[in-house]
């Protein structure tokens, strides 16, 4: 079986990657009732440990934007780090954006093809195990799908909140600039909340997801 190479931004596919390599349709639908290759929960891990990641920058993005208004003149260095690590965000959403669109478009097509072969298995018990299998995994799926769609809805604002404040730490540290700041920071957190909350919800299922991989081996 083809290893999963996992990389930064990709944990919003590999809850389809997971079903796709680790059960495949053809293997829990076959009629011969022959075992599949059993699941890994490494694979679970590392798509639980990318989540955990992209949230971390989110929380080290304002950790970074906090501390530029220890600085008096714009263009400091705390600001430069800030800057950089601003990249990195928008970097991360674009890769979340796309992940999130592959999961909405290709999970139908997947779990109707395994519908459609687990309905042609001829023995009932293997029937039946092949159902609550497939119940299983497509609710959590449709879970992470849900949170991952949330994500990014609340990711595209957020970051560009954090773009307009840094276009307003580039220049003049004025009373109006600084007030415009602060709304814009406190509505990013609001957005950051969001994000947070919906990235934590992937992770809780992918840990739901491992412990029941791992019962299965």
């Amino acid at each position: 079986m083809k290893r999963l190479r996992l990389w930064l931004g990709e944990a919003s596919t590999v809850a389809l990657v997971v079903f796709a390599t680790n059960y495949p349709c053809a293997t829990v639908g076959a009629a011969d009732g022959a075992a599949s290759s059993p699941p890994t929960t490494d694979r679970m891990e590392a798509a639980r440990n990318e989540v955990a990641n992209v949230r971390s920058n989110i929380f080290i993005t304002l950790v970074e934007l906090d501390k530029v208004r220890g600085e008096r003149a714009p263009g400091g260095q705390q600001f430069q780090v800030f800057t950089n690590q601003l990249g990195r965000m928008e970097a991360l959403a674009k890769a979340l954006g796309q992940r999130a669109e592959e999961m909405k478009q290709r999970g139908p097509a997947y779990f109707n093809g395994w519908e459609a072969r687990t309905a042609s298995i001829q023995n009932p018990e293997q029937r039946r195990r092949a159902e609550d299998r497939y119940a299983d995994r497509k609710a959590s799926y449709d879970a992470i799908n849900r949170d991952m769609q949330e994500a990014r809805k609340n990711f595209m604002p957020f970051l560009e909140e954090l773009r307009s404040i840094k276009t307003l730490l580039e220049g003049e540290r004025d009373p109006k600039s600084i007030a415009q700041a602060k709304d814009l920071f406190m509505r990013a957190n609001w957005h950051c909340l969001d994000v947070q909350r919906a990235l934590m919800q992937i992770e809780d299922e992918f840990d739901r997801l491992a412990a029941s991989f791992g019962v299965e081996q």
